[in-house]
């Protein structure tokens, strides 16, 4: 699912944004960007932005992950962030003070709304534990459609954020369509390749060992995929051009060179292990990031923005090699629990390199140039965004982390023949991180919540469950434990 998310996370912005009705012309440099005093967004307008921003960007994404652990608060935090979005919902179409004029944030928010019912209606079906009273053969695909839900709301919601600043700022209409939706486009594609990077190195150690699969090889699949679109979508796909300018050829250039050198890294890695590592993905970077920021561009501060980021990309790649170079000669324990801390840095340099294509679309750059911002603030500014963005990434994989630990510590009995019990969260940890303890068959203690995941492939387990039942034949809940056999491997 996290692949998933990575990849639609960069192509979001494409397809909304593509949807923007063109209105009026705007002034060059910036002419229309709406930070006039005069122009007041009024109260309610305020206040559907901080709706939004609490329920979409801080209780949802935490609720998210209280519900993947199977926390009890998360039903009270989903619920609560529901209300909070209706409310803002209501308030962003029935604003007064300033005129927006049509555009693609106030679609899509449509789209928003219904998937938020669709998300609150599977979750309170699936409380109602309907297979109580009947045989309910939907729940399980709804319990999927109710996961995959999740994810894509976490892509929809930067999707939306996105669109809700352009629309503020008045970018991206008229002939800036095209400019305005590389960047986003390039700028999200980085910045998801970050995240994706965070979650290798913060949770997905065990989940690479059971796939028994380089961590390079996704990195390479997708730079291919994404150096192949790149090389026929650069000229002439969004709006019509007329001839090849420098920044075309260039821009053109760079999916070739992503997608050979993907294939070339996704070649070489089709057959290696989990120790098994490329450099091929950093290079990339490095020749990118020394491709951008030596690209010439219609202004000097532009020029400027364009080598901020492309020296963020190529010290995101140098410290990928020397990171890989680490682990290749053991200096860094791969799989230790606790990443080493400057597995972090090529993370963080590819989060903020996105951040910076992102900023260096020619409406914001001219905007600043007017305002009278250097680089230098410019820069910082932007640094610090992305820091807000890598830090609120790293809490919801951590409180992922800490919500998890809480049933892997608690006591468990132990029976007079000494057979020690452990829950389905333990059995999980063991086994992602010793091969020793994978052969090994604990006795587990569970209830009903958890009987999906005991079940599922990654546990590996093909043992039938010794359920108990009522007089009448209806299985426990959850707040009757259920002990199982010894679990084994095929």
């Amino acid at each position: 699912m996290s692949v998933h998310i990575g990849r639609l996370l960069s192509l979001g912005a494409a397809a909304l944004l593509s949807g923007a009705r063109l209105t009026s012309a705007h002034d060059h440099h910036g002419a229309n960007l709406n930070l006039d005093p005069g122009e007041p967004i009024g109260g309610a307008m305020k206040m559907h932005i901080i709706l939004m921003t609490v329920s979409f960007g801080i209780l949802f994404p935490i609720g998210l992950v209280m519900g993947l652990k199977k926390h009890r608060w998360h039903v009270p935090v989903q619920a609560t962030g529901g209300v909070l979005a209706i409310i803002g919902f209501v308030l962003g179409h029935a604003h007064g003070g300033r005129s927006f004029p049509e555009n693609a944030h106030s679609k899509f928010s449509w789209f928003m709304l219904w998937l938020l019912a669709a998300q609150m209606g599977a979750g309170i079906y699936l409380k109602l534990h309907t297979e109580l009273r009947f045989n309910d053969r939907a729940r399980p695909f709804i319990k999927i459609a109710h996961k995959y839900l999740a994810a894509l709301m976490i892509v929809a919601t930067y999707t939306q954020v996105l669109l809700g600043v352009v629309a503020w700022l008045g970018f991206c209409y008229d002939g800036y369509m095209g400019q305005c939706l590389a960047h986003l486009i390039m700028g999200s594609s980085f910045l998801a390749y970050g995240i994706w990077l965070l979650l290798l190195v913060r949770l997905a150690t065990p989940w690479l060992a059971r796939f028994g699969r380089s961590p390079e090889l996704y990195d390479s699949a997708m730079i291919m995929v994404w150096g192949l679109f790149n090389t026929f979508t650069e000229h002439g796909f969004i709006e019509e051009a007329h001839g090849w300018s420098h920044k075309d050829l260039q821009h053109t250039s760079l999916g070739v060179i992503w997608f050979c050198g993907g294939l070339l890294s996704t070649y070489m890695l089709r057959k290696a292990g989990p120790s098994d590592r490329s450099m091929f993905p950093a290079i990339i970077l490095i020749f990118t990031g020394c491709a951008m920021a030596s690209h010439e561009q219609d202004t000097e501060f532009s020029t400027k923005v364009h080598f901020v980021f492309g020296l963020s990309l190529v010290l995101a790649g140098f410290t990928r090699c020397v990171e890989i170079l680490l682990i290749t000669t053991g200096l860094i324990k791969n799989n230790s629990k606790e990443p080493n801390p400057f597995q972090y840095i090529s993370v963080f340099f590819l989060c903020h390199s996105g951040m910076a294509f992102m900023s260096a679309n020619h409406e914001s750059v001219a905007a600043m140039e007017n305002i009278g911002i250097d680089i230098g603030t410019f820069s910082l500014g932007f640094l610090s965004i992305s820091f807000l963005l890598f830090f609120y990434a790293y809490f919801l994989m951590q409180l992922y982390t800490d919500l998890g630990s809480k049933d892997k510590d608690m006591m468990l009995p132990t029976a007079d023949d000494g057979t020690v019990y452990q829950t389905v969260a333990q059995v999980s940890e063991i086994r992602g991180h010793s091969a020793d303890e994978a052969t090994r068959n604990p006795h587990v203690l569970f209830d009903a919540a958890d009987e999906d995941d005991y079940d599922s492939p990654d546990m590996g387990s093909t043992t039938v469950r010794n359920r108990s039942t009522t007089v009448d034949g209806i299985s426990p809940r959850s707040s009757d434990e259920i002990e199982l056999g010894p679990m084994r491997r095929d």
